[in-house]
């Protein structure tokens, strides 16, 4: 029987050339965190089954690879009434609940309030596309403890600042307040088990238009006057005819210290955006999670259909796990696979790659040692040298090393010479 050598459907393999780019990118969303004073941490790629399930996850939640028992705890000999009998663990669908796992397990050692970073493989098991896999890499900022809404500003500036280290720019981050939306939902007549399906119905706004969303919200059954409230709204707020400033007067019981907030996030992480970036208020922003409690925002570019970042407040959340305490918590979490796409489309060098040399030479040497010193010397953080054996078909072999970012080339036939590096062109 033939195996298959072809990765995990939703999964990728990574070249050398890739995986350097994938460092890089890492490496460059590190330091402009850490340059903001986040800590960086990490937590298992695998977390208890009930954890997993009892999250608000949204659409995440059908999407769990669930982690088989192992040794005595399988039994399959016995009854078997849903498949959660078999299992017991699952893999991470993102980084915000492991956090929240950590900080509850941790929070007696850790400052307060705490910010924090974390990298690393998440997993979904959805239908695979452009920018979006089963298996996909996380890069996540939080800032735990503090209700402030200058946290807010903080992460926002923080996240944009870092996209314009890799190059972006024009892109346009949406803010919104999940309590907005909430009470907008009820001003209408939406009863509270409809609330989360009309507002993933509002999240479409952008897409299909006001129309489509009537004809999605008829299709979950809401009630007509609902439904007719909300088309009012809605198309005053596309004909710019409602605007941040002016939605307490068209909605009934809004938090005017929610309103005030949102817009001096809004004003102030405008204004440090230099002209590189817009922030701005955009009312069908929901954001997919059940946990958001407060303000959220995406960031929005012309050069990818889908968000580059996302994230907002999650007041709750940790108090889970505290029980009777809470914990606000805010995040923001980049797109890092979509981000490494566009950056891949545009062909991106990094401007201060290592220089990537190769020595080419006969094993059989009678000289080795003093070959490998000399190439030890040379070796540097903006010099790689690699140790290559000659190989018969020179040419082939110097087309292999051009393919794994190799830029030059020394063919030492005699090791006492000196090194003549040639450009591999």
């Amino acid at each position: 029987m033939s195996v298959s050598t072809k990765p995990v459907k939703g999964t990728r393999d990574f070249d050398p050339v890739d995986a350097a780019l994938r460092e890089h990118v890492k490496n460059v969303i590190l330091q402009s965190y850490r340059s903001f004073g986040f800590n960086q941490i990490e937590t298992p790629v695998m977390e208890n089954i009930d954890i997993l399930q009892n999250a608000e996850g949204g659409e995440n939640l059908s999407m769990l690879f669930k982690v088989l028992k192992r040794g005595e705890k399988l039994k399959l000999d016995g009854p078997i009434a849903h498949e959660n009998d078999l299992v017991d663990y699952g893999l991470r669908f993102d980084l915000t609940l492991p956090l929240a796992r950590f900080y509850a397990n941790t929070h007696s050692k850790l400052p307060k309030p705490f910010k924090t970073i974390q990298m690393g493989y998440v997993w979904r098991a959805e239908r695979s596309q452009k920018g979006r896999y089963r298996q996909f890499f996380q890069c996540d900022i939080d800032y735990l403890g503090s209700a402030a809404h200058t946290v807010e500003i903080e992460l926002i500036n923080a996240s944009a600042t870092t996209l314009t280290k890799l190059g972006f720019k024009d892109f346009i981050v949406r803010v919104n307040d999940r309590r907005i939306l909430e009470t907008l939902a009820k001003h209408c007549g939406v009863a509270d088990k409809d609330v989360a399906g009309v507002l993933v119905t509002l999240d479409k706004l952008d897409k299909i238009g006001v129309d489509g969303i009537v004809k999605e919200l008829k299709g979950r059954n809401l009630g007509a006057e609902s439904i007719e409230k909300l088309t009012t709204f809605l198309n005053a707020y596309e004909n710019g005819e409602i605007s941040l400033q002016t939605l307490g007067n068209h909605i009934d019981g809004l938090d005017e210290d929610v309103l005030s907030q949102l817009e001096q996030i809004i004003t102030t992480s405008a204004s440090l955006s230099t002209g590189l970036y817009k922030v701005e208020f955009d009312l069908s922003l929901v954001r997919g999670m059940g946990y958001y409690t407060g303000p959220i925002f995406e960031v929005a570019s012309s050069e990818f259909g889908s968000s580059l970042a996302g994230g907002g407040r999650y007041d709750n959340m940790i108090g889970k796990f505290l029980k009777s305490t809470t914990v606000p918590a805010c995040g923001f979490s980049i797109g890092f696979e979509r981000i490494l796409y566009i950056l891949q489309e545009r062909g991106f060098q990094t401007e201060s790659t290592p220089t990537r040399s190769a020595i080419l030479y006969d094993p059989k040497d009678t000289n080795l040692q003093a070959l490998f010193a000399r190439a030890s010397k040379l070796r540097t953080d903006m010099h790689d040298v690699s140790m290559e054996i000659r190989q018969k078909n020179l040419k082939l072999q110097l087309e292999s090393l051009k393919k794994i970012g190799i830029t030059q080339f020394c063919n030492v036939t005699d090791s006492s010479a000196a090194f003549e590096f040639k450009p591999l062109s």
